[in-house]
């Protein structure tokens, strides 16, 4: 019993995984607390942003491309959807479905602009000098993790 105490104390202290989700949930409550006015949350703002970049050809590849479950961003596509945000439609490969942003959706995002850059100010002043490194950080899990 004592060794198992001593090996949950290594979790809570070291877990890269368990730190990054306590980050990740804090985080989260900055955005969607920022966001409010909006009526968007977080996840869909930056669904937003990477539906109106185009670079994803396909729910797959916008999936990959976010590191989310496909079912997980189904859903989420669904309520943008049903909010007139997005649409879908056949791309004309397979089942793939080609996404835009509605004029609703591009009206939304250009609103949503001003409060996601006030919840970034706060993150940045939050964590000062530490930001670059945070950023470098997250980013070398993002590519090789």
């Amino acid at each position: 019993m004592q060794e198992d105490e001593g090996q949950e104390d290594l979790v809570r202290e070291n877990c890269a995984c368990l730190r990054a989700r306590m980050a990740a949930r804090k985080l989260t409550r900055i955005y969607d607390k920022a966001l409010k006015p909006t009526g968007l949350r977080i996840t869909q703002f930056t669904l937003l942003i990477a539906i109106k970049d185009g670079r994803a050809k396909s729910v797959s590849a916008l999936a990959d491309h976010l590191a989310m479950e496909r079912t997980t961003l189904l859903r989420n596509l669904r309520v943008l959807e049903d909010a007139g945000l997005i649409t879908s439609e056949p791309s004309g490969e397979g089942r793939a479905l080609s996404l835009k942003l509605t004029s609703g959706g591009r009206t939304r995002l250009h609103e949503a602009l001003p409060y996601w850059q006030a919840a970034q100010r706060t993150v940045e002043t939050e964590l000062g000098d530490d930001w670059p490194v945070a950023k470098s950080s997250l980013e070398q899990i993002i590519r090789n993790v």
